[in-house]
């Protein structure tokens, strides 16, 4: 780009004094700028928890499916998506090629794209548990656009780059859990079976929630403590006359530009109608979210108790 002439014809401007431009007029980019500025997106993460599913992206490649399926001749996996895994495995070709979906509460939401081939054992493995309704999968990962309509049997879907997907029976859960809280257990006189009971509870119930997609970073958080916490469940289980009433996330502040999530229970006594309200606070600035406070060699388990300190100010 050649710099601007000079014309004799064109007026001179009087030179600027310094301080004399106005504080927006040194400070305010120019138009260009701030609209590309604007335009960066965002990322966002996902942290959800439900099933895997599988389309065929268009007819020939359905067509080349049922083919390669014939020629297995000793394939007696009883489920759907268990054939389907079985015949992925033994043709590359189709593996790489089919429109995976990741189901919450029965509803297709995303659509998936493994980041790497480190994901193949994962995504074989919860393809063929995804009929069990013990068995589930947590998918973390970064949204993107909305996924190709046809590509997905007609479904309008946002798209989502798996970075890494957990397949996991509730026995399996629910055993690592226990494992984790057995200190904990042994001091408060919890019984592992009473534990087990109420945690798996809980699990399917949250798990339910319509709205719970795990992009919201409330959602986010209280997914993240599902599948890796005791806390939630272990509070639960030690208040066996309390019944968990409420669940409530909340964004707070914070001094070095970190989103923290405090994730609110409220138990209510059941004689009495009492609340009792705990709390954990959960970063979920990045993809993985971890519990705040926690020492690097250790998490803490329980729900520390949680006091309303809201001010209102008045004239």
């Amino acid at each position: 780009m050649q710099p601007p002439s000079l014309d004799a014809s064109m007026p001179l401007q009087p030179p600027v004094e310094p301080g004399s431009l106005e504080p927006s007029a040194l400070s305010a980019p120019c138009p260009e700028c701030a609209a590309r500025v604007s335009s960066v997106p965002v990322e966002q993460f996902v942290y959800a928890i439900g099933r895997l599913d599988v389309r065929f992206p268009s007819l020939g490649i359905e067509r080349e499916y049922q083919q390669r399926e014939r020629a297995l001749t000793d394939l007696q996996e009883p489920s759907r998506t268990a054939r389907i895994r079985a015949v992925l495995e033994k043709n590359p070709h189709l593996a790489l090629r089919m429109g995976y979906l990741f189901v919450v509460d029965g509803t297709a939401v995303y659509a998936l794209s493994p980041a790497g081939g480190h994901l193949k054992e994962s995504l074989f493995a919860a393809l063929t548990h995804a009929d069990d309704k013990d068995h589930y999968c947590t998918l973390i990962g970064r949204t993107g656009g909305f996924a190709a309509a046809p590509a997905y049997g007609g479904l309008l879907l946002t798209s989502v780059t798996a970075d890494q997907l957990y397949d996991f029976s509730l026995d399996e859960w629910g055993q690592r859990l226990a494992g984790i809280a057995q200190a904990a257990l042994k001091s408060r006189k919890i019984e592992a079976t009473h534990f087990d009971t109420v945690a798996k509870t809980l699990f399917r119930e949250l798990c339910a929630t319509p709205d719970n997609l795990g992009s919201a970073d409330g959602h986010r958080a209280l997914n993240y403590l599902l599948v890796q916490h005791p806390g939630l469940f272990l509070a639960a289980a030690e208040r066996r006359d309390h019944v968990l009433d409420h669940v409530e996330t909340r964004m707070a502040p914070t001094a070095g530009g970190r989103r923290h999530v405090v994730l609110v229970l409220t138990f209510l006594d059941r004689t009495t109608g009492v609340p009792e309200r705990l709390y954990c606070t959960v970063d979920v600035t990045e993809e993985w979210p971890f519990v705040v406070g926690a020492h690097p060699s250790g998490t803490p388990l329980g729900f520390a108790p949680f006091v309303e300190t809201a001010v209102t100010l008045s004239a």
